[in-house]
């Protein structure tokens, strides 16, 4: 039964590893590096094999794709920045991660915003999809097309979380933007970012009582080795944004770039449906790896959230209001 219901690295930056990598294999071949920061056979890296098969073959050989996976190149912090500064081909992070460039983008990662994953792509596949790449297109990236970030949860260290009252005493390592700190804040926890190629250290040597994330994440990065917990919260349902280096984007030829952009859409397809696949077997497979798994009260969680609707509308304007009516109006 699907769950989707109503809801350090090494020394040195990105940009430095990055520096030393060739552009370009040869004069008439187009070289494109996707950067993440998750194991080989997370999500997000099947979705970038596939996205690599479907280019080579329908470019012929032309273009070459290599995928660097579990932070190889950096933080998503310098992925961003690499790929702002024409460095780095593509890579992939949230919605609300990108809010360091533009503020607003936090409303889309607030608290069950979306009812669940079917939800969230009728949104971003959307009107209200174009008008987020539209933005984000400002801010020199490019926006291929949206992948899945899944469904997150929450696990620790301490004890089975039911409800919000729960998490009160407990540090939290959440993403490094401000609406998750926001939300764990508003649960009563004690919320702290961390790069998420740092968490596992993190957990294993008790800096944090817990953390949040998808099933996808938890047993991909082996953070089960290090918590005892999960409750299945699913407080936020998040989607990636795979993007490409504006500075980049602008040299490649119209024909080429058609190609990259179907290819990213169709492996976004199947990389979604994997991750759906992915999620309802993996939980299991979390229980077997010794979690003591339970459900939560989401309707507690949701009311403990419903203050930040009106603080973000609040504080972002008219445009974020609309942005989230809109959301919620999606059938």
């Amino acid at each position: 039964m699907k769950r989707r219901t109503a809801l350090s690295i090494a020394a040195g930056s990105a940009l430095s590893a990055l520096a030393g990598f060739p552009a370009l294999k040869a004069a008439d071949k187009l070289v494109i590096r996707i950067a993440t920061g998750t194991a080989p056979d997370h999500p997000e890296n099947v979705g970038s094999r596939k996205f690599k098969d479907i280019l080579e073959a329908s470019s012929k050989g032309q273009i070459e794709v290599q995928v660097h996976p579990a932070g190889q190149l950096g933080s998503q912090r310098d992925f961003v920045e690499a790929l702002r500064s024409g460095t780095l081909e593509i890579s992939m992070v949230t919605i609300g991660f990108f809010s360091s460039y533009d503020p607003l983008l936090n409303i889309f990662e607030l608290p069950y915003l979306f009812r669940d994953g079917p939800h969230a792509f009728r949104v971003v596949d959307g009107p209200i999809g174009k008008q987020i790449a539209e933005r984000v297109n400002k801010k020199n990236v490019h926006v291929l097309a949206y992948w899945e970030a899944g469904l997150r949860d929450i696990t620790n260290n301490v004890r089975p979380i039911t409800k919000p009252d729960d998490l009160k005493g407990l540090k939290i390592r959440v993403p490094e933007q401000k609406v998750s700190i926001d939300a764990f804040k508003a649960f009563g926890a004690n919320p702290a970012p961390l790069a998420f190629t740092e968490l596992y250290m993190a957990l294993k040597q008790g800096v944090f009582d817990g953390q949040e994330n998808p099933p996808s994440n938890i047993y991909a990065s082996k953070l089960y080795e290090a918590q005892k917990y999960l409750s299945l919260s699913g407080h936020q349902f998040l989607v990636h944004m795979f993007m490409y280096s504006g500075p980049l984007w602008d040299k490649l030829p119209a024909d080429t770039q058609k190609l990259i952009t179907a290819a990213a859409v169709e492996a976004g397809m199947f990389q979604r449906d994997f991750n759906d696949q992915q999620d309802i077997k993996l939980v299991a497979s979390l229980k077997e790896a010794g979690m003591q798994v339970n459900d939560v009260d989401k309707l507690a969680f949701m009311e403990k959230a419903k203050p930040l609707y009106a603080e973000y509308a609040k504080t972002y304007g008219d445009e974020a209001k609309t942005f989230i009516e809109q959301i919620q109006a999606v059938k």
